[in-house]
């Protein structure tokens, strides 16, 4: 049975009286592998570091298993910039820690071949290289929950699978994870739990076991042979929400799963020809919202 691992109430942050974070709220529990995504500059990495203890918020509690800002039962990936820069990849994980030896049996599997970085100095190797290191000294912490901060980044095919293999491992263990990502291929492999950060406050939230269950609503991709305009699909009574990328491709919120049957016959009926037809994954559909917003939308409910 999984219990509660972390629990976030009304955080709140300002910077030179400019709010970051605003009431953000959020509750884990142990196995959870939540994915945070947002734009740049929309508070993920300082929602981490309050987590993680590196920031204090100006109102609000954070209890880590039960305990308030207990911090010492958290792990937060080292970014490159976090490492010693003149001392080697070794002396790095000598220094920060807790477990080297576990930390050195973790940075194999994320790439065996590319152990050169121990014998050199952080300054000289890749962003790559420091990433695996990061990652390393983070995860062989014994923690409850493990704070990673756009893990991917500059990871190659390799360590990249790896990394998810060993995430799934220690979710089933029972460990925690909030992984801050734009990778939408790692959220769709490892979390179960979708959070998106927006202006200050988190949004949308989406808990992948009610997609998997068939209770979230589905979000169908359609591509037309011929333009349609909005009105056509709006008018659908299956239909609840629509965005496009172009007068042929749809993006299309049912108000159910059962609607799907009567959907297609209702396109028949309104002589819209399909040339292509696809049901989103849950990560899918945040991935289009995302980059909706990236480009400087406004938020929609899609």
């Amino acid at each position: 049975m999984s219990k509660q691992i972390l629990n976030v109430d009304n955080l709140k942050l300002s910077f030179q009286k400019q709010p970051i974070l605003k009431n953000i709220s959020l509750s884990l529990n142990s196995q959870d592998v939540y994915a945070l995504v947002g734009i740049n500059g929309s508070g993920k990495t300082t929602f981490l570091s309050i987590i993680a203890g590196l920031l204090t918020p100006d109102e609000g509690s954070i209890l880590i298993n039960g305990k308030k800002n207990d911090s010492n039962h958290v792990s937060m990936a080292f970014q490159p910039t976090s490492l010693y820069p003149y001392v080697t990849g070794k002396d790095n994980i000598d220094l920060l820690s807790p477990d080297p030896k576990k930390a050195l049996d973790i940075l194999k599997r994320l790439n065996k071949s590319n152990l050169e970085i121990l014998s050199k100095k952080v300054k000289k190797i890749s962003f790559g290289q420091k990433q695996r290191l990061g990652i390393a000294i983070a995860l062989s912490k014994k923690a409850s929950i493990y704070l990673l901060d756009e893990p991917t980044n500059g990871l190659d095919s390799s360590s990249y699978k790896s990394l998810v293999k060993i995430i799934q491992e220690m979710s089933i263990e029972g460990c925690c994870f909030i992984l801050a990502s734009h990778e939408w291929g790692v959220i769709e492999k490892c979390c179960n739990r979708l959070g998106m950060i927006y202006n200050g406050k988190i949004k949308k939230e989406l808990d992948l076991s009610d997609y998997m269950n068939g209770g979230s609503p589905p979000t169908i991709q359609l591509k037309t042979t011929t333009p349609i305009n909005i009105d056509q699909l709006l008018e659908l009574d299956e239909v609840t929400n629509v965005d496009s990328l172009d007068a042929c491709t749809w993006y299309i919120k049912l108000q159910s799963k059962q609607a799907l049957d009567s959907f297609q016959q209702s396109l028949t009926l309104k002589n819209i020809s399909i040339q292509e037809w696809a049901r989103l994954h849950p990560a899918k559909e945040w991935e289009i919202l995302y980059n909706h917003l990236s480009e400087g939308g406004e938020e929609h409910n899609a």
